[in-house]
């Protein structure tokens, strides 16, 4: 049972009308502009971060977020990298045995019991085989929104625009030499990215329209507006992965701003 102050109180009867605890693996994702509010509630930004996710941890359950470094040259190493990334990717790092994915453009970091079969010694495709994605399939997967509106984006439609064959995008190699302290982990690790050799365009992603989709066959729990940031919203990993490759073989532009075909 959370204490009397009003952001713990929310979270609390948020994420038992989003039935988020029905999840084993929680993947959170988290914008702060309106929420953040709430942190004058707390003794430092590390408390209020730590009133997100612990509910989750405390029942049981293995939490994932988002640690993305960019580093395409040079080392890049877990255990020390930091994030460029929000305030709660970063205060995750700092959590007790935290586990770290070890790709140097995408890393994830987790906690609970399953972090470490989730993310350590994983694929060297950020998107593709034996990625994070490729792992969460049959776990009881869910996504969690703690401010951040769906239609704002997920990174799953790189796995699905990988896993579907999306023309737009390219498998691209990174010379990064991965280390864990003085181990040498390896090189070559791969993203699935944007093309830049196609004049006219620039493949942003838009999301807005498959996200509709996913309201329209009621796969997202939500609380709170998502207009105003203050939404608290949750989906299922298998069902929305499901739903997204069959819109994407439907309309192969679904998840960018600008329709595409490939002559």
């Amino acid at each position: 049972m959370p204490n009397d102050a009003p952001f713990p109180r929310i979270l609390y009867d948020a994420y038992s009308k989003i039935e988020i605890l029905e999840a084993d693996i929680v993947y959170v994702y988290t914008d702060f502009r309106a929420l953040g509010i709430h942190v004058q509630e707390f003794q430092n930004r590390a408390a209020f971060c730590s009133a997100i996710v612990q509910p989750l941890l405390d029942a049981g359950k293995t939490v994932l977020t988002t640690t993305f470094t960019y580093t395409s040259e040079g080392h890049f190493d877990p255990a020390i990298t930091p994030t460029r990334l929000g305030a709660i990717n970063k205060w995750i790092l700092k959590a007790p045995d935290v586990k770290r994915s070890e790709h140097p453009i995408f890393s994830y970091a987790a906690v609970g019991p399953k972090a470490g079969e989730l993310v350590e010694n994983i694929g060297k495709s950020a998107f593709g085989h034996d990625s994070v994605f490729d792992r969460l399939y049959g776990e009881n997967a869910a996504f969690l929104y703690v401010g951040r509106p769906v239609w704002m984006g997920n990174t799953i439609i790189h796995h699905i625009e990988q896993i579907c064959g999306a023309t737009y995008r390219v498998n691209k190699a990174f010379t990064t030499q991965v280390y864990r302290g003085d181990e040498y982990i390896g090189t070559d690790f791969s993203a699935f990215v944007r093309r830049r050799d196609v004049p006219g365009y620039d493949f942003a992603f838009d999301f807005k329209k498959a996200s509709q989709k996913m309201y329209d066959a009621g796969l997202v729990r939500q609380v709170g507006n998502d207009t105003e940031l203050t939404n608290i919203s949750a989906h299922g990993y298998d069902d929305v992965a499901a739903l997204l490759k069959t819109i994407f073989y439907e309309n192969p532009s679904i998840f960018i701003d600008k329709a595409f075909i490939e002559t």
